[in-house]
């Protein structure tokens, strides 16, 4: 007898009285679905713990620092006393407030700056000389010592523009300043003509015209800006300083 049909007699004899249940079936897909969802939960599992393990790092890079934490200090900085700014901190300064010695006292008032009234090799100290007072107009800001004002500076207007003339004597000579303000000026020859011929120079780097004055002296003319004309007359000793005078008129 061969061994394979004994075994197979064997197992039919063994299995004959044996019959599936009906609900083996229904058992049988149970399972699967419980498997599946087994392994659906171990792969859910999983990613969620890489995601985690990933994200470790970047929590600790954005995490705040804990507070009371030690600061570093600027090397030298003292320790704050007991009941002052927080360990570790250096506290801002205080705004700083008005001294004890400006208390009452009143700032000055801000000055706009004005150019050089000296030669160009002479600084300007901000200073007028001795002598010169509330006479002199705010834009001249040289006159020689020992000059008083003749009378105040007055201002005439028609249509062709706008005249002022200031004159100043004293025992040095005599000082006459007149300022012309007029849209039809071209050049220093239309201010007031020097007798005979004049000479050209400068004024601060504007074209200028020097010569004599009518009657005595000397005069220089020439135009600070654009449609500003000035023309200063010198006689007696402060006729040396004709062109210091010129250079300090700033209209």
């Amino acid at each position: 007898m061969d061994v394979e049909d004994e075994l197979r007699r064997a197992m039919a004899e063994r299995v004959a009285g044996t019959r599936a249940p009906r609900s083996l079936a229904a058992d049988v897909r149970r399972r699967h679905r419980r498997r599946r969802a087994r392994n659906r939960a171990a792969v859910a599992v999983a990613g969620a713990s890489v995601t985690a393990l990933a994200l470790v790092p970047t929590y600790r890079s954005i995490q705040p620092e804990p507070a009371g934490a030690p600061e570093t200090t600027a090397p030298g900085s003292a320790a704050p006393e007991s009941g002052g700014a927080a360990p570790g901190r250096v506290p801002a300064p205080a705004a700083s407030g008005p001294s004890e010695s400006a208390k009452g006292r009143t700032s000055p008032e801000a000055r706009t700056a004005r150019p050089s009234a000296g030669t160009p090799d002479e600084p300007d100290t901000g200073r007028r000389p001795a002598g010169v007072g509330p006479s002199v107009p705010a834009w001249l800001t040289y006159l020689p010592a020992g000059l008083t004002v003749v009378r105040p500076c007055t201002t005439e207007r028609d249509t062709a523009g706008t005249a002022t003339v200031c004159e100043w004597r004293g025992e040095p000579g005599r000082v006459r300043v007149r300022l012309v303000e007029s849209t039809g000026l071209g050049g220093p020859e239309d201010l007031a003509r020097p007798v005979g011929v004049p000479s050209r120079t400068t004024v601060r780097g504007a074209p200028a015209l020097a010569g004599a004055a009518p009657g005595a002296g000397r005069q220089i003319s020439w135009l600070p800006r654009p449609g500003v004309g000035a023309t200063v007359q010198a006689d007696g000793a402060v006729t040396a300083d004709l062109m210091r005078i010129a250079e300090g008129v700033r209209p």
